[in-house]
């Protein structure tokens, strides 16, 4: 089969076209045939090394966390699919292939009616939003929630889920986002560059999740209530001493959150017309289109996800 990897760290330039053999499933594992792929910005990360010094690389390493397709194969042990099943899938490496496996652990259906090129840049953000909202921040309905940074990929998520979630939705982010994050469901919106949301929001949200690459703790703390979360996807605030009774917590991967459970939510808020993917380019499946979708990502701040159809 054809797929893209690298053989050495580095830029775009070090991505190879290859030729692998097919996947060898596990009993609890399928073979899916892609239709498309998001590329993201941990996929960038690995290619240039970032994590060299606590994970150890196989090369050829063929990149991918996520993807849509069909499933073609089935494990022995695997009962809940079916073949010809479209599914959502998080294998967390190699779907820049024309096949990979994925443990049903990491797969959910996708609905028919969704677009499938949508849907390939669902699973990490939407994994990722879900995990935050139920198993670290345990959200409930009536609570009023911030989120800075609400127009990024996880952040433009974790909007859509909290109003699904029936939460009250206060996004900050630059003000040229407003339409956007309005849009997606966030009943009050702060401009960081002309408002001092800070202030607008002071002591406002049950909730406050940072969901900025660089971290907003500043303007965080002021707006999350005494006694409530405060929950960020990057760093927490060094000086707590302005909120000591705030519970503060990272976001953190555990095997305990099941991706099956977080792609089951998805399938019933995409159903009900509650959840979109902004897509900013796609882009073909060939070694140009896979270096010029990198350096888009690593470029920073496109207007939604790069995907890579088949």
């Amino acid at each position: 089969m054809k797929a893209f990897g690298f053989n050495q760290y580095g830029n775009s330039n070090v991505m190879e076209e290859l030729t692998l053999p097919m996947p060898k499933l596990g009993p609890n594992e399928v073979l899916v045939k892609t239709d498309a792929f998001a590329i993201n910005a941990f996929d960038i990360a690995v290619r240039n090394g970032q994590f060299r010094n606590s994970v150890t690389m196989l090369f050829p390493t063929i990149l991918g966390t996520d993807a849509v397709g069909r499933i073609v194969k089935l494990g022995s042990n695997v009962h809940d699919y079916d073949l010809g099943d479209d599914v959502l899938a998080r294998p967390g490496m190699g779907t820049y292939a024309e096949y990979f496996k994925v443990s049903i652990d990491h797969l959910g259906l996708r609905p028919k009616k969704y677009d499938p090129y949508e849907a390939a840049g669902l699973p990490l953000s939407g994994i990722t939003a879900y995990n935050t909202l139920v198993h670290i921040a345990h959200v409930k309905q009536g609570q009023t929630i911030a989120i800075l940074g609400s127009s990024g990929g996880v952040g433009s998520m974790l909007v859509q889920m909290a109003n699904a979630l029936g939460l009250y939705v206060i996004g900050t982010d630059a003000e040229c986002a407003r339409e956007t994050v309005i849009g997606l469901g966030a009943s009050e919106f702060g401009g960081y560059d002309t408002e001092r949301v800070s202030e607008k929001f002071a002591n406002m949200a049950d909730i406050l999740i940072d969901a900025t690459n660089d971290g907003a703790a500043s303007a965080g703390l002021s707006i999350v209530k005494a006694h409530g979360i405060y929950v960020s996807l990057t760093s927490l605030p060094k000086d707590r001493k302005q909120k000591p009774s705030v519970n503060y917590k990272q976001v953190i991967p555990r095997k305990e959150y099941r991706d099956s459970d977080a792609f089951a939510a998805m399938y019933l808020m995409i159903q009900n017309d509650q959840l979109h993917v902004s897509i900013d380019h796609l882009e073909s499946f060939t070694l140009d289109g896979i270096r010029k979708g990198q350096n888009l990502v690593q470029a920073g701040n496109p207007d939604g996800k790069v995907i890579v159809t088949l």
